[in-house]
């Protein structure tokens, strides 16, 4: 071996090292991009899902248009009331209040809903949709095969023993990434709702109401018993679906106590029962107890 050659070799890319690291120094000077210290201290108190829920691609571009003002302080809706606060102590504004949303499942069909065939593909709500519209009879009802929950990127949802994804509001951030995954989102089946919202109607459908029953023991069948009895006119049917207002609706559970489908639940942040134990249960939960005339008046 030609220990002279070696060491030629070896120098050569020393040299050649020093020369690229200096190079690389200097570029690095050259073209270096100021970044305003508040997007830092804004990036700092986000909470770096990069969900895109805020509209923004990421988090860091979050914290930009905020800087920028071309967002709200309140523009992250994963982060919720603490992380506007924060966002608007590290931008030294005044502090605004957040609509707090969360997800909401509009089907309590399941296990229980008819299948028009029996799917035995990838088990994935985006595939089964692309046999022939999916496997279930109801057009708008939950396929069951869990792309919200795996969407999730605060495990706040969970495959239930009805085929059915619950939604955890303790961890539910309302960053519309189960409304996206799920490919029935935009017919109504997964919404965003106001976190203290007291009542989730479980069915989505529009088609006639006898149609309905023929595949789904637990649809909203348009009979407006819960139109008649709510003290607030918060729940009408509208084109055979009862739809709720969130902002008339006081929580007295008179609806979902005359519901014949029990397709109407308690539901909401303010509950205090847990969500897994109302889901699905309607007028059945422990403890329901519909208000009275008098008590609804009252609020």
């Amino acid at each position: 071996m030609d220990l002279e050659l070696v060491l030629k070799a070896v120098l050569s890319l020393a040299v050649i090292g020093l020369a690229a690291s200096f190079m690389l120094a200097v570029a690095s000077r050259r073209f270096a991009v100021e970044v305003d210290p508040r997007v830092e201290r804004v990036l700092a108190v986000l909470p770096g899902a990069n969900c895109g829920a805020c509209g923004s691609p990421s988090c860091f571009a979050a914290a930009e248009a905020m800087v920028t003002g071309d967002v709200p302080v309140t523009a992250c809706t994963a982060g919720g009331q603490p992380v506007a606060d924060a966002v608007a102590d590290a931008l030294g504004v005044e502090k605004c209040e957040v609509s707090s949303a969360v997800s909401m499942r509009q089907c309590g069909g399941g296990k229980v809903a008819k299948r028009r065939f029996e799917y035995s593909g990838v088990m994935s709500c985006a595939a089964v949709v692309r046999v022939a519209g999916g496997d279930l009879i109801c057009p708008t009802g939950c396929l069951g095969y869990g792309d919200c929950a795996r969407a999730c990127p605060f495990d706040a949802i969970i495959m239930d023993e009805r085929d059915l994804p619950y939604i955890d509001l303790d961890k539910c951030t309302g960053c519309e990434v189960c409304v996206t995954a799920c490919p029935r989102g935009g017919t109504g089946l997964l919404a965003m709702r106001p976190a203290d919202a007291g009542i989730a109607v479980r069915c989505s459908a529009h088609d006639k109401a006898k149609e309905r029953r023929g595949y789904c023991s637990v649809c909203c069948i348009a009979c407006k018993r819960c139109e008649k009895v709510c003290p607030t006119d918060a729940i009408v049917v509208v084109d055979l679906l009862a739809v709720v207002d969130y902002d008339k609706c006081i929580s007295c559970g008179r609806c979902v106590e005359v519901c014949p489908q029990k397709c109407i639940d308690l539901t909401g942040r303010a509950l205090a029962l847990s969500v897994r134990d109302s889901d699905g249960a309607g007028p059945d939960v422990d403890g329901f107890e519909a208000m009275t005339d008098e008590e609804a008046a009252s609020l």
